[in-house]
C-alpha cells in the first residue's frame, strides 16, 4: 500500500510550523517556594477597569493616550520571579503617552527603600527593560520592585508593584546552562525568569524582524504561567537616557 503526501498551502504550513514553535518552546517553570502578592498592571491586579484604580493626583486629563491603557510589568502572573545576578534588568510595558516620568524603586520585605531612581518614559508605546545598576542584592532574599508612571502634567500616576528574588544556580544549573545552545530556553526551563526575560529582549532588541525570536519571544509572555497576551506583538525599545 502507498502512503500519499498531502502537500499543505504555504500560508497553512508556517501556521503550523509557528504553533509548534510555540508550543515546544512555551517552557517557563516557575519555582514552587516563592510566591508574594503584587500588581503588576499599574496599580490593578488586572488590566479590566484601569481607570478606577489609578492614583490619581487630581484633575481629570490623563497624559496616558489610551484611556484603557497602563503600565504592565513583565513578570509571570504570580509576580514573581528568580534572577541568577545580584543585578538583574527589570521589564515593563508603557503606554503611550504625551509626557511622563519613570520611577523605579526598590525595597526590601521590611518596605525599607533601598533603591530609587527616574527616567523621562518613552512616549511611543512599547517595552523597556531598566538595568538595577549600582546594586548588589543578597542571594535568596525577595525584593519588591515598583516601577510609577507619573503624568509630567500632574494628572496621573499609575503604579506596579512586583517582586524577585536573586537566586545563584546550582552547580548541575549552571553546567546546563552553559552547555545549552538557546540561553533564554534553558534560563526558562531552570525557573530564571529575569534572565529568560532579558537575553530574549536584548535579541530582539538587536534583530527586531527575526521571525524566530518572535515566536519565542510571543511563546514565553503566553505561556500557562505568564498569561501576557495583550504584549507579545509590542516592541522591544531602548532603555530611557537620564535626563
Amino acid at each position: 500500500m502507498s502512503i500519499k503526501l498531502i502537500a499543505l498551502p504555504f500560508s497553512l504550513a508556517m501556521v503550523l510550523m509557528g504553533a509548534i514553535a510555540q508550543a515546544s518552546w512555551a517552557n517557563y517553570r516557575p519555582p514552587a517556594n516563592i510566591g508574594k502578592p503584587g500588581n503588576r498592571e499599574g496599580a490593578a491586579t488586572r488590566i479590566a477597569r484601569p481607570t478606577l484604580l489609578r492614583e490619581s493626583t487630581g484633575g481629570t486629563d490623563s497624559c496616558i493616550v489610551e484611556p484603557q491603557q497602563t503600565v504592565v510589568a513583565l513578570v509571570p502572573k504570580d509576580n514573581n520571579g528568580l534572577s541568577s545576578t545580584p543585578s538583574p534588568t527589570l521589564y515593563s510595558y508603557v503606554p503611550a503617552n504625551t509626557g511622563a516620568t519613570l520611577t523605579l524603586t526598590l525595597l526590601d520585605t521590611q518596605g525599607t527603600e533601598l533603591y530609587s531612581q527616574q527616567r523621562p518614559a518613552p512616549t511611543t508605546a512599547g517595552i523597556i527593560g531598566w538595568p538595577l545598576a549600582n546594586v548588589s542584592l543578597k542571594d535568596g532574599v525577595d525584593y519588591q520592585w515598583q516601577l510609577t508612571l507619573t503624568c509630567i502634567n500632574g494628572t496621573t500616576a499609575v503604579k506596579t508593584a512586583s517582586w524577585l528574588r536573586p537566586m545563584a544556580p546550582s552547580p548541575q544549573q549552571q553546567r546546563n546552562l552553559q552547555a545549552a545552545t538557546d540561553a533564554a530556553g534553558a534560563f526558562a526551563a531552570a525557573g530564571y525568569w529575569y534572565d529568560a526575560l532579558n537575553q530574549l529582549a536584548q535579541e530582539r532588541l538587536a534583530q527586531p524582524q527575526d521571525a524566530a525570536l518572535k515566536q519565542k519571544w510571543q511563546a514565553l509572555l503566553q505561556s500557562p504561567a505568564v498569561q501576557l497576551p495583550q504584549l507579545v506583538n509590542e516592541p522591544v525599545l531602548a532603555f530611557p537616557p537620564q535626563p
